[in-house]
């Protein structure tokens, strides 16, 4: 079975029905984990607003009871598979920015990781850069945090930079908010799977900053 968005569902092992033997920590996991997939494929669909309970419960495959010994409400859980969603998106940036590059080269390669990690998977991609702005003022709270994890990958652009310790105290702010602003449009367009395309135009958004139009503009156009 297919979204909307395109992408298969995830298939979660359920407890068999009636009486069984297997630890409840275990069932309520197997829950848990599939609530949080309805929700992104939920609010992928239908918006964070027009999602109900009823929905998620539906689409997981379980009791309102068990729902609410889960979470209070719809936003909690939605919360939850956000910060899901952040942390797996950031573990995957961690790693490639690691590499023993240069610090333009390091930017490119989390760049690419996470180009590729949202075109791969639309849902989560929109939940967590395009439906969260919809979620309320927690939701926000919680996109701002997830952007300010990024900030330590950019702040290194100082040292690297002529005449880093210049530059405005917000500059990382300033590099990530060009980045987010490029994606969510090609987001929104519906343009997810072609985000890859978008490495250059992004990375030049990026350095620009911290290394003025030239150099970027070079760095961009490396291959």
């Amino acid at each position: 079975m297919k979204s909307q968005a395109g992408r298969p569902r995830r298939e979660h092992w359920r407890p068999p029905r009636g009486r069984h033997r297997l630890p409840p920590e275990v069932v309520a996991r197997s829950q848990r984990e599939r609530l949080l997939d309805a929700a992104f494929h939920v609010v992928a669909e239908k918006g964070y607003r027009a999602t109900t309970v009823a929905d998620l419960t539906g689409e997981a495959g379980i009791s309102r009871t068990t729902f609410y010994e889960m979470f209070p409400d719809k936003e909690a859980c939605f919360l939850a598979a956000y910060d899901s969603a952040v942390d797996v998106l950031v573990r995957r940036i961690e790693a490639a920015f690691e590499v023993p590059e240069s610090w333009p080269a390091r930017v490119r390669a989390g760049l690419e990781t996470l180009l590729e990690s949202l075109a791969a998977d639309p849902q989560i991609a929109r939940l967590a850069l395009v439906d969260v702005s919809a979620a309320g003022p927690a939701a926000q709270r919680r996109y701002r945090a997830a952007l300010q994890r990024m900030t330590p990958f950019f702040d290194e652009g100082r040292d690297f930079a002529p005449d880093g310790r210049r530059l405005p105290a917000n500059v990382s702010r300033m590099a990530i908010g060009a980045i987010t602003g490029l994606v969510a449009d090609e987001i929104e367009a519906g343009r997810a799977d072609r985000l890859p395309d978008l490495l250059p135009d992004v990375l030049f958004a990026t350095l620009v900053p911290y290394l003025g139009p030239v150099a970027a503009a070079e760095e961009a156009g490396k291959g």
